[in-house]
């Protein structure tokens, strides 16, 4: 290892310590022909000399056509485990390999993966070795890139290799350690010389490692040339990127060789992703025969290995397919077509012989990207539709299948791409159908990332006005009346146009339009209530579409605005069941972070915060940045009312983080609700008030933060500022009345009131209170009568309510209220008895995941059936499980529901 003494003992060093279960992934990336491969080799054949398997897989030039197919030749030695997959997993796994059934995300292929590699370190330390990531197909590509991120779990070294051209996504954030080589100084360079060509002069040595600058192939490779070695002047050959040089050096080599050769050279180029008996089949159709090989084998440019031909170096083949003219490539892509047995690679082919418009091929095209897109490898989905379109000869159904190739970018993950492609279809897409599908890809993107634009109002209403299906109609009108939800940028011209248009007679006939039309009417305002939980979310399971998962999110959103937080926690359960069977994991998360918010502010603190980091979890693996913003906020909700502010602060950091400059109104007015608590905790009324009335300006929000206005503004001496959040909480409570808010409104009442109105409010607040499972907001009602009531000096009356309030928070263990009205109960002269302990609650020592899946455990679910709940391998619910144990001092699954029964929800 020449000059690569300190790479090599640093992946040694991971070699060994993932022999003692710290696993580890790094990314050796360099130029073409700089020792990568050289590196990895000697790394893994030490690892494999001294016990450690050996898992590979390697990227090939041109390859990919139908994705997964990298995932399966690495996986490939240990599909006879698939068993000890859950079973989300296993079809996941069999789906990407060809299987019929429905295509699931990406995390969970990716999850299948790293629990077979799991299944693999049971056994010994395992080396995963991944040659060209830079030619891995995409989907392959983001499973390696998964997998690079987990591996400190288990004893597995993962190591790959990628170039670092720009053309190429740089994969390096991802993977624990990066390693990137530069070139060999002059005193390896030479060392490296006299090992290959001991007969060059000095002179000689020094010249050929000018030209060379520092590349091991090159010194290598022309240190046997001399036509290399007295070349052109250095000066004028450093303009040249390195591997065009090294190319021009191995095409000089295949000059060399007879004209037949040269041919048969192509055909192998071509055909790196077919087999030796095709790449043969191709050659004798175009009059060549196997001895024309011969030669190239001879000079060691080609090798059989494994039923492939092989080049000695990737731009020996690069070299010579992009020297060929196009009329030879096209030929020779036309007889791999007719030969390659695999459909997806046969079309891959025909199209790649296409030097024009082309109709057939491209209908062909676009059947294999809907084909693909049924595996799940929709990143190739995206790529045989964009391939498609470039050999559309008309017009209009280059624009349609530019939209089938911006959704299928959405469906991959790859926003930028997406929106790139729909700019470019905008002119052009004007038949119905592919102006509504433009219109659903673009909605969507616009609700999940915040960097891309999405229509106003006015353009959703003027869009619905010229489509003739009355369902693509209502649910375009709804979509405005989301916007103006979310945004809460509600403008009374665009509010009356949309309940107007969404009035018409004949626009809601059939059940689902008359749901979307209640949908939207209630989200502006415009109609006080919507048919029941149950009759909804039956429209909705009959049959879930692509979009009805933000429709479904607006049926939530709709219930929370009604001010029925069980119900809207009932949609959002439901969301989750349906898209968790069917695999739609993006949206799984969405919903997650959803309930999340809604348990947060009817304060089960517990549950909130398992939803919400989960939601985060996944928001980060799925590129997420919205969802995972909402759920950070909700977390630092939670960490607030707990006091732990630290975690409060880190999870609020995270939420400014995804949110970037300009965060949706949902997302500000929570982690305003979460900065608020944390000022009151600290004693900090005036800064608490500020949080709250940035919370307030987003009502569905501000409507519940509010309640806790009062309490800061009459400690900041600014009672005044409540008065615009009362009137719009007295208003809500007329269109829909609620327990738990009119327990707010009574509480600020209080508050706000003169000494004889005060007890009349605070004991209606809490009748209202007690109808609701709302138990910390009740107690935080208890607590502030308690203290009206010591001031007013009915001291006995204001012990039994703090002392209520007190066990409350304790056992949610909300440590500043508690301690708050623990001071409060001295104050009024409670000689406080010896408490006996507290019942031990298990959220104070677990983990927000370990408590998840030992109450998962505790409930009868198996590991398997936990880990495809949770988006976990059954190993890691097993290494949660055992954690869980040790906190909680017991041994064994039957002792976890006493241990967790309790925990507070």
């Amino acid at each position: 290892m020449i000059g690569r003494k300190p790479q090599f003992e640093q992946l040694a060093a991971l070699v060994e310590a993932a022999r003692e279960g710290r696993g580890s992934s790094a990314l050796v990336s360099g130029e073409a022909g700089i020792g990568k491969s050289s590196l990895v080799s000697a790394v893994v054949d030490a690892a494999s000399s001294s016990g450690f398997q050996v898992l590979s897989c390697h990227g090939l030039r041109g390859a990919g056509a139908a994705g997964f197919e990298g995932l399966h030749e690495l996986l490939l030695p240990l599909l006879g485990r698939m068993d000890t997959l859950s079973p989300r997993q296993r079809t996941a796994l069999d789906v990407a390999f060809g299987a019929e059934g429905e295509p699931a995300d990406r995390l969970i292929t990716g999850l299948a993966a790293f629990g077979l590699l799991e299944e693999a370190a049971a056994r010994g330390p395992l080396v995963v070795l991944v040659e060209d990531l830079h030619w891995l197909d995409l989907s392959t590509a983001d499973i390696v890139t998964f997998l690079a991120a987990r591996m400190s779990v288990m004893p597995v070294l993962l190591l790959a290799t990628s170039r670092t051209d720009r053309i190429y996504p740089d994969r390096s954030p991802r993977f624990k350690h990066h390693v990137p080589l530069t070139p060999l100084g002059q005193e390896d360079a030479l060392e490296l010389i006299a090992l290959h060509a001991p007969d060059l002069t000095m002179p000689q040595r020094h010249r050929l490692v000018e030209r060379a600058m520092g590349n091991p192939l090159a010194l290598t490779e022309w240190a046997v040339s001399p036509s290399w070695v007295e070349g052109a002047p250095s000066a004028e050959r450093g303009r040249i990127p390195m591997g065009k040089r090294l190319e021009d050096s191995f095409l000089a080599e295949v000059a060399l060789l007879p004209r037949a050769t040269q041919r048969a050279l192509l055909v192998a180029a071509a055909g790196q992703d077919a087999s030796s008996w095709e790449v043969l089949a191709a050659a004798r159709n175009l009059g060549l025969d196997p001895g024309d090989f011969a030669p190239a084998e001879s000079f060691g440019l080609i090798a059989l290995s494994g039923g492939t031909y092989r080049f000695r170096h990737p731009l020996v083949g690069s070299a010579v397919y992009d020297n060929a003219d196009s009329d030879a490539r096209s030929r020779v892509h036309t007889e791999l077509a007719a030969v390659v047995v695999d459909a997806a690679r046969a079309v891959q082919h025909r199209a790649a012989a296409v030097t024009g418009w082309d109709e057939k091929v491209a209908a062909e095209l676009e059947e294999l990207a809907v084909a693909i897109g049924r595996r799940g490898a929709r990143t190739e989905a995206a790529a045989a539709w964009r391939r498609s379109v470039a050999l559309t000869p008309a017009a209009r159904e280059r624009a349609r299948r530019t939209v089938m190739a911006a959704e299928a970018a959405r469906q991959a993950g790859a926003t930028a791409d997406a929106g790139a492609l729909l700019a470019e279809a905008d002119p052009a897409a004007d038949d119905e159908a592919s102006v509504m599908q433009f219109a659903r890809t673009e909605w969507m993107l616009a609700g999940t990332v915040t960097t891309l634009p999405d229509r106003g109002g006015d353009e959703l209403i003027a869009l619905s006005r010229t489509l003739s299906n009355p369902d693509d109609r209502v649910e375009v009108l709804t979509w405005a009346a989301v916007r103006s939800y979310t945004r809460q940028n509600f403008s009374a011209e665009i509010t009356a146009a949309v309940a107007d248009e969404l009035r018409r007679p004949g626009i809601a006939v059939t059940e689902r339009q008359r749901l979307l039309q209640s949908i939207g009417l209630s989200l502006i305002g415009s109609a006080n209530r919507i048919m029941s939980v149950e009759e909804a979310l039956s429209v909705f399971q009959r049959q879930v579409r692509e979009t009805d998962a933000t429709l479904l999110n607006c049926l939530a959103f709709a219930f929370e605005d009604a001010h029925d937080l069980e119900g809207a926690e009932r949609i959002w359960s439901a969301e989750i069941d349906m898209f968790h069977r069917s695999a739609r994991t993006s949206d799984e998360t969405v919903a997650l972070a959803g309930r999340g918010t809604v348990r947060m502010t009817a304060k089960a603190l517990a549950a909130g915060l398992a939803d919400c980091e989960q939601a985060l979890r996944l928001s980060f693996d799925l590129d997420l940045s919205v969802v995972g913003a909402i759920a950070a906020a909700n977390i630092a909700r939670a960490r607030a009312w707990r006091g732990e502010h630290e975690l409060a602060t880190a999870a609020l950091e995270t939420c400014a983080e995804l949110s970037g400059p300009d965060p949706f109104a949902r997302v500000a007015a929570i982690a305003s609700w979460a900065s608020a608590q944390m000022a009151a905790n600290e004693s900090r009324p005036e800064d608490a008030v500020v949080h709250l009335l940035r919370s307030i300006e987003h009502p569905p929000i501000g409507l519940w933060a509010g309640g806790d206005l009062a309490d800061a503004a009459v400690r900041a001496g600014r009672p005044e500022v409540v008065e615009d959040w009362l009137g719009m909480a007295t208003a809500a409570l007329v269109s829909g009345d609620s327990d738990h808010l009119a327990m707010l409104v009574e509480r600020a009442r209080a508050l706000l009131a003169s000494s004889g109105d005060a007890r009349a409010h605070f004991e209606r607040a809490i009748r209202r209170g007690e109808r609701t499972t709302a138990f910390l907001d009740l107690a935080k009602t208890r607590l502030l009568f308690g203290e009206w009531l010591r001031r007013e000096r009915h001291i006995v009356e204001a012990r039994g309510h703090l002392s209520a309030a007190l066990h409350v928070f304790e056992a949610h263990h909300t440590a500043p209220l508690a301690r708050r009205t623990a001071r409060e109960l001295s104050a009024a002269g409670s000689v406080q008895p010896a408490r006996t302990p507290r019942t031990f609650d298990a959220s104070t020592v677990l983990t927000a995941q370990e408590l998840h899946v030992a109450q998962m455990a505790g409930q009868g679910y198996t590991n398997k059936q936990i880990a495809d709940q949770l988006y976990l391998s059954h190993r890691t619910v097993g290494a949660h499980l055992y954690n869980a144990y040790a906190k909680l001092g017991i041994n064994r699954r039957s002792q976890l529901a006493a241990a967790l029964a309790a925990t507070p929800g």
